[in-house]
């Protein structure tokens, strides 16, 4: 959606709003609540989203006594924002840690609140099969559709490669570390937004979240390109059943945008890999081409600050045109953090090309 429609839709961006929902019951700012900022974090990354909240309450109120109730270590926690009239739901987790600091004086109370989204949870459990064997499809399904999961998001798992969906002899790390590890391995995307988990490869089936359609909106705006990581191709190699030696290669793809005259001429040499776990020709040439992918992927950052938008998420597409010939173009959103304090409500994020 273009921002110049976006600025239509929120009458300007006036009135920005949110609902924090903790323990079933609404925490709004009124009489003896202040809020002073919150700040929710969502990535692609191999971490969980975060949301962390200060506020200042004072228990003679009945408004405060609302959010002295409901903040509970464990309890779901879902926020949505937006401004008046489209409020959307951008986070779903759980209470990880909170700190009363006690006035004493019998003045107001400060409330600080850290909530992790459902991959957080991920890193404290533990499926009790652990040594149970099944194809690697099976293994994410059991993982991601655990009780303490599907309480705050729902799995969205695309199809993982027949050739690597094969029995899979789970070891002894944690949950999220093998979600981690496969995702990795595959070159999937493994994060969670609103109360979705997904897990599932990058990029095919994302969609355009919002596009800049010259600087309306926009408060900073910058692109990072590196040759760091970079290479002409990616080749694998491996030995099947027979001991016969098995090897792929994807050559890099012609890149696009400013600057791309200087860059082939930079990049002589292929990065190999070895890969024990390889016993096809299938899977060398599979994982030759999603690791190329990555690693173009890598090489071109674009880094923003705007104006409060729901819409940007991870997983999702950003594109930016009528501005420069080095920052126009079309980004995979990685990481974005929603801010709302008394300066009102900002966007920032990062996307890769």
């Amino acid at each position: 959606m273009k921002f110049s429609v976006l600025y239509d839709k929120y009458n300007g961006f006036r009135t920005p709003t949110f609902t924090l929902n903790v323990s079933g019951r609404t925490l709004d700012v009124v009489s003896g609540v202040q809020l002073e900022s919150m700040e929710c974090r969502l990535t692609t990354l191999c971490e969980a989203g975060t949301l962390t909240l200060r506020a200042e309450l004072d228990s003679s109120t009945d408004g405060a006594n609302v959010w002295l109730e409901s903040v509970q270590l464990g309890a779901v926690c879902t926020l949505s924002l937006g401004y008046v009239g489209t409020e959307q739901v951008v986070f779903s987790g759980f209470v990880y840690d909170v700190v009363w600091d006690d006035p004493l004086d019998h003045a107001r109370m400060i409330l600080e609140m850290t909530c992790m989204d459902v991959r957080g949870q991920l890193m404290l459990s533990s499926c009790s099969d652990a040594g149970a064997s099944r194809t690697l499809s099976q293994l994410v399904r059991k993982l991601l559709n655990q009780s303490c999961c599907t309480r705050m998001a729902t799995a969205q798992i695309q199809t993982i490669p027949q050739d690597w969906d094969l029995p899979f002899q789970r070891t002894g790390s944690t949950d999220f570390e093998i979600l981690c590890s496969v995702a990795d391995f595959l070159c999937f995307e493994f994060y969670t937004y609103a109360d979705t988990v997904y897990f599932g490869p990058a990029r095919d089936s994302s969609e355009t979240a919002v596009t800049f359609d010259g600087p309306n909106g926009l408060i900073h705006l910058s692109r990072r390109r590196s040759l760091a990581g970079q290479c002409a191709g990616m080749a694998v190699s491996s030995a099947d059943d027979k001991g016969e030696r098995i090897y792929a290669r994807e050559a890099r793809t012609t890149d696009n945008g400013f600057g791309v005259d200087h860059i082939e001429s930079a990049l002589i040499l292929d990065r190999l890999e070895a890969e024990p776990a390889i016993r096809t020709m299938a899977q060398a040439q599979y994982l030759a081409k999603q690791r190329m992918n990555k690693c173009q992927h890598h090489s071109s950052m674009l880094l923003g600050q705007c104006t409060g938008l729901p819409e940007l998420r991870p997983g999702r597409f950003v594109e930016v045109t009528d501005l420069s010939q080095q920052v126009n173009g079309s980004y995979y959103i990685q990481t974005v953090i929603h801010t709302i304090d008394e300066t009102g409500f900002e966007t920032s994020f990062e996307a890769q090309e």
